[in-house]
C-alpha cells in the first residue's frame, strides 16, 4: 500500500511538469519565437505582440512625434520615442532662433536709429520757424554782349537764414548774406593788351519756396535773389605797343558796377540731420552788372554782362 502511494505521487509530479513546460515556452520570449513585449504597455501583466506589429507601431510614433505633448496632456499613453523627437525638434528650433537673433542683433538698433534720424530731419526742417547760419563758396561766369573776355571768378558768402514751414513738404525761406565777388577781364587788340579786375562787396537777400520731394530729406527751391552793393572797386591795365616801344598805364575805378542786382534762383539741397543742411545754388542775374552810364573805358562800352553764380552752401540750423 505504501509503495503504491509513492508511485502515485511521482506520477503526479511528472504529469504537472509536462503540462507546465508548454505553457512556459508559450509565454516566454526566446530567440526565434517571433514575439516581443508590447511597447505600448507599462507595468506588470503586459502581454506580448508579434515583432512585426511592434516595429510598425514604433515607426508610426517616430513619424508622428508632434502628438506627444497633446496626448500627454489628455492622459493617454505617449511613446518614449515621440518625447525624444519633440525635444530634439525644440532644441533645433531654439538653436536656429538663437542664430537668427545673433545675426540680426543690430537690426532693431539700426531701425530705431534710422527712425530717429528721419524724425530729427523732419523736426529740424518741417516743424516750427527755423533759424540758421549759412556759409558758401563758388564761382561766377558772365554771359551776354562782349562777355567772352571775362574769366571765371571766385566768390564767397556768409549770413543768416530763416525758414517758415507751411506744411510737411513745403516752406518759405529767406536769407541775409554778405558776399564777396571777383571778376577778371583779359583782351587783346591791334593797339595792345588789356587787363581788368572788378571786386564787389554786397548784401544778398534771396527769397525762395522749398519743396521736400523725398522722405530722406531731399528738397528743391525756386525764388528770386536781390543784391545790394555795399562797395566796389576796379582796376584797368593797358599796355600799348607802338614803334617797338611799350607803354603801360593803370587806371582805378573806371569800371563801375550797378548798385542793385536782381536774378532768379534755383536750389537743390539735402537735410543731413536736425542741425545740418547742404545745398547747391544757382543764381542768374537779369541786370547788367556794369553801369554803362558811368563807365570810362572805351573797350568795355556797350558791354552787357549777365552773370551766373554757382555756389555750394552749408547751413547750420540753430
Amino acid at each position: 500500500m505504501k509503495t503504491f502511494s509513492l508511485s502515485n505521487r511521482l506520477a503526479v509530479v511528472l504529469l504537472a511538469g509536462a503540462l507546465a513546460s508548454p505553457l512556459a515556452f508559450a509565454q516566454g520570449v526566446f530567440e526565434g519565437s517571433g514575439e516581443v513585449s508590447d511597447p505600448n504597455c507599462v507595468g506588470d501583466g503586459c502581454g506580448y505582440v508579434p515583432a512585426e506589429q511592434a516595429s510598425e507601431q514604433d515607426f508610426q510614433y517616430g513619424e508622428n512625434s508632434e502628438v506627444s505633448s497633446a496626448e500627454s496632456a489628455s492622459g493617454e499613453q505617449v511613446p518614449a520615442d515621440s518625447v525624444v523627437s519633440d525635444s530634439t525638434l525644440a532644441d533645433s528650433a531654439k538653436v536656429a532662433t538663437m542664430n537668427i537673433d545673433e545675426e540680426d542683433d543690430d537690426a532693431p538698433h539700426y531701425v530705431a536709429e534710422n527712425a530717429a534720424e528721419y524724425r530729427a530731419r523732419k523736426e529740424g526742417f518741417s516743424r516750427g520757424v527755423q533759424f540758421g547760419v549759412r556759409v558758401s563758396g563758388g564761382v561766377n561766369k558772365s554771359f551776354g554782349q562782349k562777355s567772352g573776355d571775362w574769366n571765371i571768378g571766385p566768390e564767397f558768402g556768409a549770413g543768416l537764414m530763416a525758414r517758415l514751414p507751411l506744411g510737411e513738404s513745403f516752406g518759405v525761406a529767406t536769407e541775409l548774406n554778405f558776399s564777396y565777388r571777383h571778376y577778371g577781364y583779359e583782351s587783346e587788340s591791334d593797339y595792345g593788351e588789356y587787363e581788368a579786375t572788378v571786386k564787389e562787396m554786397l548784401f544778398e537777400i534771396p527769397v525762395m519756396g522749398q519743396l521736400v520731394v523725398d522722405e530722406d530729406g531731399l528738397f528743391f527751391a525756386l525764388g528770386v535773389n536781390l543784391g545790394l552793393k555795399m562797395s566796389g572797386e576796379s582796376e584797368f591795365k593797358q599796355t600799348i605797343t607802338a614803334e617797338g616801344h611799350k607803354s603801360k598805364e593803370t587806371r582805378s575805378n573806371t569800371i563801375p558796377t550797378v548798385g542793385v542786382e536782381i536774378g532768379g534762383l534755383a536750389d537743390i539741397g539735402y537735410v543731413v540731420n536736425r542741425w545740418l543742411v547742404m545745398d547747391l545754388r544757382v543764381v542768374q542775374n537779369f541786370t547788367n552788372v556794369l553801369d554803362l552810364d558811368r563807365i570810362a573805358e572805351s573797350t568795355l562800352m556797350h558791354s552787357k554782362l549777365y552773370t551766373m553764380h554757382v555756389s555750394l552752401g552749408v547751413t547750420l540750423l540753430l
